[in-house]
């Protein structure tokens, strides 16, 4: 026979409440959620995932929109290599008409480079100086006949057009990725720390966003001055340079662009605590 011990929940609190006789323990218990959580942090993003993902954020903006206007330029190349196209079919090309294309892509050239930012202009330069864009009369001299002159004058650079590519799928991939993370930081922080959270969050993007700009320029200017010895071997290097300008950018942009949002954090939420301690008097 069993023991003489009344059904009921044992070593549960004191004074449970809504507690029935029987076999089932119907004790309070807390509700089912996340544990290990850090105030301020989602549970599913750790502090190292966060900063792996943001990292990419600060060349992300510059690197897109450079790539955007390259889009636009290979598009306004394509249109002029069209022309010259229906051209060399019809025959008996002019030189008024040559020169028309290529100084149409002269113009192109130039058109697209003002509209980019600081780090891809520079880039231009070095691979292709707008100061030493040839003439149609050059061109013609060079490649010796109006036909050849026309045959390349939509042609562009597949190197640059591949960066192009990838930067337009990653670039706004990692814009996305950063908008969703601050988003998601600032709504999981406690009520009582929102606004600092997310004024340290805003601020951060924002010193990526300034840090990544200043040391994309900064490294492209660097790994060009160290490779500039490269541009006495002909052919090879304008491109060596602009590779040299490429990968110090990247670096550059990433570097300082961690140290612009450790820097934006703390000013952010710097800024928060000095506005909030404001007293007005009437």
């Amino acid at each position: 026979m069993a023991g003489g011990k009344v059904p009921a929940p044992y070593c549960s609190s004191s004074n449970p409440e809504d507690v029935e006789d029987g076999t089932l323990c119907r004790a309070p218990s807390p509700l089912p959620g996340s544990l290990g959580a850090t105030p301020g942090h989602p549970p599913i993003i750790s502090p190292a995932l966060k900063i792996t993902l943001e990292v990419p954020f600060s060349i992300a903006p510059q690197m897109t929109w450079d790539a955007f206007q390259r889009l636009a330029y290979d598009k306004l190349n394509a249109g002029l290599q069209q022309q010259a196209n229906e051209l060399l079919k019809r025959g008996s090309i002019t030189y008024p008409e040559m020169e028309k294309l290529v100084n149409a892509r002269n113009a192109s050239v130039l058109q697209v480079r003002n509209r980019l930012t600081s780090f891809g202009e520079l880039y231009s330069e070095i691979l292709k100086p707008g100061a030493s864009l040839k003439t149609a009369e050059q061109l013609l001299t060079e490649k010796g006949s109006i036909e050849a002159v026309l045959e390349s004058v939509g042609k562009t650079r597949q190197v640059v057009d591949r960066i192009g590519i990838v930067s337009r799928l990653a670039g706004p991939a990692a814009i996305v990725l950063e908008i969703s993370i601050v988003t998601v930081v600032i709504a999981q922080a406690p009520p009582q720390d929102r606004g600092r959270v997310a004024s340290r969050q805003i601020g951060g993007s924002v010193g990526a966003l300034a840090g990544g700009s200043g040391g994309m320029w900064l490294g492209c200017v660097t790994g060009a001055t160290l490779a500039s010895w490269s541009l006495v071997v002909p052919f090879v290097g304008e491109g060596a340079t602009g590779g040299a300008c490429l990968i110090g950018g990247l670096i550059g942009g990433l570097g300082l662009g961690f140290g612009g949002r450790m820097a934006g954090e703390s000013l952010g939420e710097g800024a928060y605590d000095f506005v909030t301690r404001l007293h007005w008097v009437k």
